[in-house]
């Protein structure tokens, strides 16, 4: 089991959760309050920058990253980011630095990358601010895919990306032809928000859908599967003939294994689209 500061202690049946850690296979290890909804939940790997260059195969999971699916089965962490032996400020004196290891690095290095990104944002859009879930959308959009396909409760979307993400905030500012970063309000006047965009038929379609979920009812039960969301948005890629293609689905069920937890998630694919050139739209209901 993990302490709020990190530290591991023996797994004790009389106050630690039954079925929960090794107990699951690493799984459903996540602390109450990185399962929050609106929070940017961070998982540590080691570096994937070898001899200055990107090389995904470095990001390795590191053995004290704790493991999602949330009670309810929301997927946890969010992201993952290097935490793996950096050099940073030190608690044992108001100058000392000393290399760490631990989610307490892979935070804080995603965090930073966060704030660069919203002084990119405001330079490209003067007087514009993200809003948070904008923020949170931006950088789950542009992660490196770890593990298997898709998301995963490991490594949640991937490791944080900071080029790819400014990247997008640039594309976006200058040429939203290509790229979008759009900010809209879902609400019973309007439950439906359609995006139309021109695909070439070749280039890669990805989209990202994120919320700032309102509080829900707060539960002491154990492994409680009732969902934790207020709003449940879907979001659906539609075509001129009306097929239509949805995003992934987690292996969520009602009683949870480890094989259940670690299995791929899956992607509710529709009837091919229609040939290319083509007027696809994006609906979030």
């Amino acid at each position: 089991a993990l302490t709020p500061g990190g530290a591991t202690v023996p797994y004790d049946s009389a106050i630690h959760p039954p079925g929960d850690g090794a107990a699951r296979g690493g799984y459903d290890t996540i602390a109450f309050y990185a399962g929050a909804k609106n929070v940017l939940t961070v998982g540590a790997v080691r570096d994937a920058v070898v001899n200055g260059l990107r090389n995904l195969s470095g990001a390795t999971m590191e053995g004290y990253s704790s493991w999602g699916p949330t009670d309810d089965g929301r997927i946890k962490p969010d992201l993952v980011a290097n935490g793996y032996s950096l050099y940073s400020s030190y608690s044992s004196g108001t100058a000392s630095y000393a290399y760490s290891s631990g989610t307490s690095m892979a935070a804080p290095n995603a965090t930073g990358t966060a704030q660069l990104l919203l002084s990119l944002y405001t330079s490209m859009k003067p007087g514009e601010y993200m809003r948070a879930s904008t923020l949170k959308g931006l950088l789950i959009h542009t992660a490196d895919d770890l593990g298997t396909a898709g998301p995963d409760y490991k490594l949640g979307w991937g490791l944080v990306d900071a080029k790819a993400a400014a990247d997008l905030i640039c594309t976006a500012a200058t040429n939203p032809a290509v790229a979008s970063i759009l900010e809209n309000q879902i609400t019973t006047a309007a439950p439906v928000r359609e995006h139309a965009f021109n695909w070439d038929g070749v280039s890669p379609i990805r989209a990202t859908l994120c919320w700032t979920d309102p509080a829900g009812s707060a539960t002491s039960l154990h492994d409680s599967r009732t969902a934790k969301l207020v709003n449940n948005l879907n979001l659906r890629l539609v075509a001129p003939d009306g097929a239509t293609h949805l995003p992934f689905v987690m292996p969520f069920v009602g009683t949870w294994t480890t094989a259940s937890m670690s299995s791929p998630a899956t992607t509710a694919v529709g009837a091919p689209f229609a040939v290319p050139p083509s007027t696809l739209r994006l609906s979030t209901t």
